[in-house]
């Protein structure tokens, strides 16, 4: 009879957890929610996908459980741990969803700052795409408005300095390849884009530097040496300085200089 009624168990379970197949099972009869959520998380770190599973049983067999909202974090973090880029998006994904589904939870905050750490393990360096440091300084200035008075929003205002920076190392390098380049329109768009939108970045003196002479390649003068004296007076300790006072000394010599059409033949 114990038997009998042992077997109908397991067919509940079977059924409530969506017909998983015997050696899928992990939940063993008379096991808690919380007992099955700590096993969860043991195996969170060595198998990312056992671990998942379990937190999806928690879910399934546990719907009312606090810990069927705690496993659903559970399930993201399990693909975080993965940190391949397919496994990242799936994580970005139940992070949100857990945002919108419980906004007023105390893991929300935490939830939101992961939303963004997904697209901040994905970011590449100045000079290559720059999408994904894009969608991190999205996320991240987001999760700061959302919930600004904690840890996670303190950790994320960090997050944002580094993707701002990358942003503006990025556009200032295709700025220098456009000067380079001698496609100095395109250049003073991608410098002026680092300056306006980017004023905290450390490297500026050294924009400003390039800014002046991509308008001194252009024979624009006041405007290349208005940016020189901007680093001379900006930016006293830059090695650029020096750089700066010889680039307008050529600046007057040219405007001293009489006009080509003015030459004595």
């Amino acid at each position: 009879m114990k038997k009998n009624a042992l077997i109908v168990l397991i067919v509940i379970l079977m059924a409530i957890s969506g017909c998983k197949s015997k050696k899928d099972i992990d939940v063993t009869p008379g096991s808690t929610a919380k007992a099955v959520y700590n096993q969860a998380k043991k195996f969170i770190k060595r198998n990312p996908d056992k671990a998942r599973s379990l937190f999806k049983d928690v879910m399934q067999l546990f719907p009312t459980s606090v810990y069927a909202r705690l496993s659903k974090i559970g399930i993201a973090d399990s693909y975080f741990k993965e940190k391949g880029a397919g496994t990242l998006i799936m994580a970005s994904a139940e992070y949100q969803d857990y945002v919108n589904l419980y906004p007023q939870s105390p893991d929300a905050a935490y939830a939101s700052y992961q939303v963004g750490m997904c697209y901040s393990r994905q970011m590449k360096k100045p000079g290559r795409d720059q999408t994904n440091t894009k969608n991190a300084l999205k996320y991240f200035e987001n999760m700061v408005r959302q919930f600004p008075d904690t840890k996670e929003a303190e950790e994320a205002k960090k997050k944002i300095e580094k993707a701002r920076n990358y942003l503006a190392s990025h556009y200032f390098r295709v700025g220098l390849a456009n000067y380079r380049l001698k496609a100095y329109k395109g250049a003073i768009s991608r410098f002026k884009q680092v300056i306006d939108e980017y004023p905290e970045f450390a490297r500026n003196d050294k924009t400003f530097y390039f800014t002046g002479r991509t308008y001194f390649a252009m024979e624009e003068y006041d405007s290349a040496a208005s940016f020189f004296r901007r680093i001379i007076n900006s930016f006293p300790k830059s090695k650029y300085v020096k750089k700066s006072q010889k680039m307008i000394k050529k600046i007057n010599k040219q405007k001293a200089a009489p006009a080509k059409g003015d030459k004595k033949k």
